[in-house]
């Protein structure tokens, strides 16, 4: 979960997590809120505000109007550090780091700043004061970044060697002061950027970020406006946008139905073939695909997907080989009744046993095609919208999947396709198979794509699954009858 926000008898009480938090307040038109926080509050009925850090390293904006807000916040305001380096932004646009636990930052009625009890005075252009010296061990940033205020958030975010997720998030809304990226702070976030070492094993976080400062063909559009790629001068409403869409899933797929945040749990006792359950949408040689690697290689499934803890979740496909990331939240398209549309058909949205691992991956599927490459030549291609994934192929869907090589189209004709096909099958090798229009078994759907689930060696039969669900049942066929109803196989190389 993120930051919580709660008004009780006047006071406005913002919680943090054991994470790294943050927590930006604006004011505008005598509305309080938070970014990225449910709810509103109207100022008249906030006679103070409270907020409580816990672990990380959190940050905290008062600068309403570098926050998108019009005027400036409510005073009478108190900020309790928690554990690790906090810094708080103030309406006069100086930063304070509150360097431990057990430190307090208040704001008074007057707009006089304490700390620990002692006032805070400012005498341009000195520093802004810190309860404790900094550390002096230097590290990369110190080296590096130009923008005092990046530079010292950097260096106390990376004291633990590594920017994550929240770092980096940080990071961005730290250069969305004064309302504008300049080209000093640009110029920088493309040196973070352009250091993946910075990140660790933390490859997603880079390529996330990545998309937003050095820019992507998907960044044409957010929630169906146009948006456009990082540059100095940019907004810092675009940015915060930017962020929205890779960080926070916010860019959902236009899609038939309501969106609606599902409960329930990513896995369910790990990933199954079983899970699969195709809704009203014409992506079977998807679907399919997600359920021959849930069975040959379930890691591979459940490596797709990052859980961030704040009800969204990074998921990984492939490009070539390539690993391409975009980030999903827990809001999926449901009917009137609150029942998902598309994968796992029928699943009500206030079902604590819901298991979500194949609608959140066929959203993703949709938001990556915005980058161009997963249908390139196809109808659809980078759009986000769930129609536009509809139709494709086997072999591609595989291969996005796993990142591995594969093998199209192979025919079910011929004397030596059954001998490749049973070659394939004891290799392991996840396969599927393609029904011809008007498949010559009444148990075959035309036009679909099939999971292969089994082979018996001792009668030579194929078992096959459909992607519509495991209520209908598994197809066991000879390999005469697979060339009666189905034109080729695709599988890993």
């Amino acid at each position: 979960m993120a930051v919580s926000a709660t008004l009780k008898a006047g006071v406005l009480t913002v919680k943090g997590r054991s994470a790294n938090d943050t927590a930006n307040f604006r004011q505008s038109a005598n509305v309080i809120s938070i970014a990225n926080v449910k709810g509103s509050w109207n100022a008249s009925s906030v006679n103070s505000i409270v907020v409580q850090l816990k672990g990380g390293n959190d940050r905290v904006s008062l600068d309403s109007l570098s926050n998108g807000g019009s005027q400036s916040l409510a005073e009478n305001i108190t900020i309790r550090s928690g554990k690790g380096f906090d810094t708080v932004q103030l309406a006069n646009g100086h930063d304070v780091t509150l360097r431990g636990a057990k430190h307090v930052l208040t704001v008074s009625t007057m707009g006089v700043y304490t700390l620990d009890g002692t006032m805070l005075t400012w005498t341009s252009p000195s520093p802004s004061p810190s309860p404790s010296p900094s550390p002096s061990s230097s590290n990369w940033f110190d080296a590096n970044i130009v923008d005092t205020a990046l530079r010292t958030l950097g260096h106390n975010l990376y004291l633990d060697g590594r920017v994550d997720r929240s770092d980096m998030i940080a990071l961005l809304r730290n250069v969305e002061d004064g309302g504008s990226v300049d080209t000093t702070e640009f110029n920088d976030l493309k040196k973070i950027v352009a250091n993946s070492t910075l990140f660790g094993t933390g490859e997603y976080v880079w390529k996330l970020s990545s998309y937003i400062v050095s820019g992507s063909v998907a960044n044409a559009k957010y929630q169906g406006q146009s948006l456009g790629n990082l540059a100095a001068g940019s907004s810092s409403t675009q940015l915060e946008n930017l962020i929205n869409k890779w960080f926070l899933g916010l860019d959902r797929p236009t899609a038939s139905g309501t969106y609606r945040q599902f409960a329930g749990s990513l896995f369910v006792g790990g990933a199954s073939y079983s899970d699969i359950k195709q809704g009203y949408l014409g992506d079977c040689y998807f679907m399919a695909s997600l359920g021959e690697v849930a069975l040959k290689n379930p890691s591979a499934i459940t490596n797709m997907f990052v859980v961030n803890g704040d009800g969204t979740y990074t998921v990984k496909f492939f490009n070539n080989g390539v690993a391409q990331y975009v980030t999903v939240d827990s809001y999926l398209p449901t009917n009137s009744y609150g029942q998902l549309v598309y994968a796992n058909l029928g699943a009500l949205y206030t079902n604590a046993g819901n298991e979500l691992w194949t609608a959140l991956a066929e959203k993703a599927y949709v938001q990556i095609n915005e980058m161009g490459w997963l249908r390139a030549g196809l109808s659809g291609s980078g759009q986000n919208a769930y129609s536009a994934i509809a139709g494709g192929y086997i072999y591609a869907a595989l291969g996005q999947i796993t990142g591995q090589a594969t093998t199209p189209f192979t025919s079910t004709g011929g004397s030596s396709s059954f001998t490749t096909f049973v070659t394939a099958f004891n290799q392991g090798k996840s396969i599927g198979f393609a029904s011809k229009s008007t498949p010559a078994s009444s148990s075959v759907v035309g036009n679909h794509a099939y999971a292969v689930v089994g082979y018996n060696s001792t009668n030579q039969t194929v078992t096959l699954f459909n992607p519509w669900g495991i209520q209908y049942g598994l197809v066991t066929m000879t390999w005469s009858q697979i060339q009666a109803s189905f034109s080729y196989f695709d599988r890993l190389a």
